[in-house]
């Protein structure tokens, strides 16, 4: 294919740039840095699925070190053979879907130069990392601190079938992470631009992005940001999009989506759905509208006037489950029975990072946990609250019953000590390890920290950190130092052998005896003068012979002793977690105890009532408790080998069906 001469790539360029002058501002104060700014005219081929497009950048350097390259993203790449990072990776599988091998895909770059004192210099393209989804150009005039470049760049997107996120399937088409992006730049450690791995996502700067796309007139077009300019040519429409204050820019394109639109709490919800699936845009609208109250009340009001979501079809779930600034697509289908509650989740935990990536934009590729486990653990939050926390998954399918945080318990207890949850993405062991360290076991430690805390201080400390993290790169060890602050202690002892370190915690009944009091031998002191027992307890036997009612008989039958009773309670595993222990009496009464985890064992003795039943963390704060079904005990004859047997069988259904919808 021939390529465009820079003179007409520039001219193309500065045209788009021309055209865009006029769209609307969004934010008066700009929310993030916005150094990295991108300007994009794009056409699709619906026929023969791709894509070329001209993009100018315009990338200020806010490091204190100059730049001397600059490194892009070129994520289709991961689809352009069987040779790149991602394919060797997935074996050709992503989320239970399979790679069609006679669709394949990538991103070409053509053209690309760096605007010089009003000149198009040529840069020469060069892959350095191990496939063509990392390029690297040297700079024709390196970059200061605070100093701006400009590149301007012609590529051509082959798109394969979906597949990871991007991709077509008859006329509809989803576009992610489909122009070339630059990296980060990190100052004296260079360029953070990875290739794009099976288990890792994205990592970008903000800024402002002004994307026209030419699609033919039957299409309708969802996009980040708002649309602010429409122009018919002949058989085609030129769609005008704009945002602020993001750091990528997605769009889906088909001509079969049913929309709908409602307003809620002056957000725009935009749902594009199958016409098949058409009777779950309510579940969808409620969804997001729940998740625009709860992240609203949690941590901030939803800044940005739209949210679109996406509904793929049949055989195209594949691009499901997945953000971007201000789109989400999501997951209906017509074989999902209300009872299963599995829409609304994906929408949720969809929504719910607009803020955990949208607005914190952590390293992805490194940090995984940063947005995937936090947003996973409000995800529980917003589902518990909205359904109740033993049905916020499965509502009674086939007589059964799970909630969110159990779903995420079986994802971690499979794999609990294989990986810590600080790791880069493709370095964990499995694809399983990875989901456990990076959503699951992230919702248990913050799920403990919570029952630490309690929940008014710990929406006090999340809050904190959100804002403070928002619109930055934020790393654990921000999370560390900004929560400690805001707890008013510090909490890297609790909470970093939890995120660096791959301990777990088992808590356990050891041991409970309850024997009768011992009778006193000897000299009683707590009289005066000290006498001894034998004979006070012969006097008091004759004194109460004495017209002793029949009632205070009854008070000296067996069934009221006293015993002098013993708990103990071990800690197997490295983790130290404080916990609390529920202890009950024969007679009804119970005792809170709290156990600080130190140690591999503590006692708690009484005097007083025998002890029915004793049950560690009586409340479920601790979560991250490997082994529930030790976590009680009952006197002989409480029924309690019965209901072990009910729980077990309960595990067994629920491991079931997360691995049947254990998607994300």
């Amino acid at each position: 294919m021939r390529t465009r001469s820079l003179a007409a790539v520039l001219g193309a360029v500065l045209a788009t740039a021309a055209a865009a002058q006029s769209p609307p501002v969004l934010f008066q104060t700009p929310m993030s840095p916005r150094n990295a700014n991108y300007a994009i005219d794009a056409s699709l081929d619906p026929v023969k699925h791709a894509l070329k497009g001209d993009e100018r950048i315009r990338w200020r350097n806010i490091q204190q070190a100059p730049a001397t390259d600059a490194w892009f993203h070129l994520y289709l790449n991961a689809f352009v053979n069987s040779q790149s990072v991602f394919m060797k990776e997935s074996g050709g599988q992503h989320r239970q879907f399979q790679f069609d091998d006679k669709s394949w895909g990538y991103c070409r770059v053509t053209a690309i130069a760096q605007i010089v004192e009003g000149k198009a210099v040529p840069l020469k393209q060069t892959f350095p990392r191990e496939d063509s989804t990392v390029m690297r150009v040297e700079l024709a005039a390196p970059v200061p601190p605070g100093g701006e470049a400009q590149f301007v760049i012609a590529f051509e997107d082959q798109l394969p079938k979906v597949f990871a996120r991007a991709g077509y399937l008859g006329s509809f088409h989803m576009m992610g992470q489909w122009f070339p992006k630059l990296g980060v730049f990190q100052g004296d450690r260079g360029w953070n631009c990875h290739e794009y791995h099976l288990n890792s996502e994205f990592f970008s700067d903000f800024g402002v992005y002004d994307v026209a796309v030419t699609v033919p007139k039957a299409y309708v077009v969802g996009a980040t940001g708002v649309l602010w300019k429409e122009a018919d040519k002949g058989d085609t429409k030129t769609l005008s999009f704009h945002a602020e204050d993001v750091h990528d820019f997605a769009w889906t394109a088909s001509p079969n989506f049913v929309v709908a639109e409602e307003t809620w709490n002056k957000v725009k919800i935009r749902v594009l759905m199958q016409p098949i699936n058409r009777g779950d845009i309510p579940r969808y609208m409620a969804s997001v509208k729940r998740a625009l109250d709860d992240f609203g009340r949690w941590l901030w009001p939803y800044p940005y006037s739209q949210i679109t979501v996406v509904d793929p079809p049949l055989g195209g779930e594949g691009a499901g489950g997945m953000e971007y600034p201000t789109l989400i697509t999501a997951d209906a289908n017509p074989f999902i029975p209300r009872s299963v509650l599995f829409p609304e989740m994906v929408t949720v935990h969809e929504f719910g990072h607009q803020y955990w990536y949208g607005m914190s934009a952590n390293n992805e590729f490194e940090e995984a946990w940063l947005d995937e486990g936090i947003n996973s653990y409000y995800e529980t939050r917003v589902m518990d609250e909205w359904f109740s926390p033993n049905r916020s998954i499965v509502d009674g399918f086939a007589g059964w019953r799970m909630g969110d945080v159990a779903m995420q318990r079986l994802s971690y207890i499979g794999v609990p000590g294989l990986d810590p949850i600080v790791l880069p993405s493709w370095k964990y062991v499995s694809n399983g390890a990875y989901n456990a360290m990076s959503y699951a076991k992230p919702v248990l430690v913050l799920k403990t920290l919570e029952g630490v805390l309690g929940r008014p201080k710990m929406d006090e400390v999340m809050k904190a950190f959100f804002m403070k993290a928002k619109f930055t790169h934020p790393t654990t060890e921000d999370f560390l130092r900004i929560t400690s602050e805001a707890a008013g202690r510090d909490l890297s002892p609790l909470l970093r052998p939890m995120l660096y370190g791959t301990g777990t915690v088992d808590f356990k009944v050891a041991r409970v005896t309850s024997l009768p009091e011992e009778t006193l031998k000897g000299y009683d002191m707590s009289v005066s003068p000290p006498r001894l027992a034998e004979k006070a307890r012969t006097a008091d036997q004759a004194r109460e012979s004495k017209g002793k009612d029949k009632a205070k008989e009854e008070d000296r039958r067996p069934a009221n002793r006293l015993f002098d009773s013993s708990v103990v309670i071990q800690r197997e595993g490295e983790l130290v977690v404080p916990v609390e222990v529920l202890v009950a009496f024969e007679d009804g009464t119970s005792k809170r105890e709290t156990w600080d985890g130190q140690g591999r064992y503590t006692a708690f003795s009484y005097h007083g009532p025998k002890v029915a039943k004793v049950v560690v963390d009586p409340d479920g704060k601790v979560p991250l408790d490997l082994r529930r079904l030790n976590n009680g005990w009952v006197k002989e004859g409480g029924g309690l080998p019965a209901r072990a047997l009910k729980a077990r069988l309960r595990t067994v259904v629920q491991g079931l069906l997360v691995m049947l919808f254990n998607w994300m």
